[in-house]
């Protein structure tokens, strides 16, 4: 769901608390809709994400591998190229 929301910027079932939220994915196993526009190769990976099975889904290694492909083939970036910046208040951004 963390993924969800870092792809969408908004969390997957907004109008819910988060009492709700995490019954409605974990206990239902409920899963919010995927916009059809997203691409692709994340929405796979979101999906392999949320497998049933926590020995199914990719291991977080595997995912910054995939996260870094994907950066490589899409935006033609290299995980070198990527630097994070903070100010004085501890604020830290990633800058591409």
């Amino acid at each position: 769901m963390i993924f969800y929301y870092l792809l969408s910027g908004r969390p997957p079932w907004a109008a819910q608390n988060g009492l709700k939220a995490v019954t409605k994915a974990a206990v239902e196993g409920d899963r919010p809709r995927i916009p059809r526009e997203w691409d692709e190769r994340l929405a796979r990976l979101l999906q392999q994400c949320w497998d049933e099975s926590p020995g199914a889904r990719p291991s977080f290694g595997a995912i910054v591998e995939e996260l870094a492909a994907y950066s490589r083939d899409v935006f033609r970036m290299d995980t070198d190229q990527i630097a994070s910046v903070s100010d004085d208040k501890g604020c830290a951004c990633t800058v591409m």
